[in-house]
């Protein structure tokens, strides 16, 4: 069975996704698949990028996937794979020692990091996507 949701967590609306033909989060064989997620904020009129870098737009992000893991019973415990999408891969790198690593602990997941010329917001320097295992699946 494949669920398909996007769940109220304060990040964007879920007609926003609907008319783009995308669900937030998947869920199928056990794993939770997560789309994109950049630092948005949802807001009555739309939304609203914050972080001014890559660190603050980590930080802004790692709080949103905390939110979305939760709301279908895992945690960042059990994410599998991530891969961040950077276009200042540099800045990048040094917020993933300081905000990462310490977040992510000894759970590990694989990683990876790709330099991108620019997302699809302009003003967006950081973009992650990846899988979790959600337990009551197992």
């Amino acid at each position: 069975m494949i669920q398909r949701l996007t769940p109220d967590v304060g990040y964007l609306p879920a007609e926003m996704f609907e008319a783009l033909g995308i669900s937030q989060l998947v869920i199928a064989g056990g794993l939770v698949h997560w789309s994109g997620i950049i630092a948005a904020q949802a807001e009555p009129t739309g939304f609203r990028l914050d972080g001014a870098d890559s660190a603050g737009q980590l930080t802004v992000i790692l709080e949103k996937l905390d939110a979305m893991l939760a709301a279908v019973g895992s945690d960042r415990t059990q994410i599998v794979s991530m891969t961040f999408y950077s276009t200042a891969i540099d800045d990048l790198s040094v917020a993933l020692g300081r905000i990462y690593t310490p977040w992510v602990g000894q759970h590990r997941p694989a990683l990876t990091t790709i330099g991108v010329a620019r997302l699809a917001l302009p003003q967006a320097l950081l973009e992650v996507q990846g899988c979790a295992v959600v337990p009551e699946l197992q």
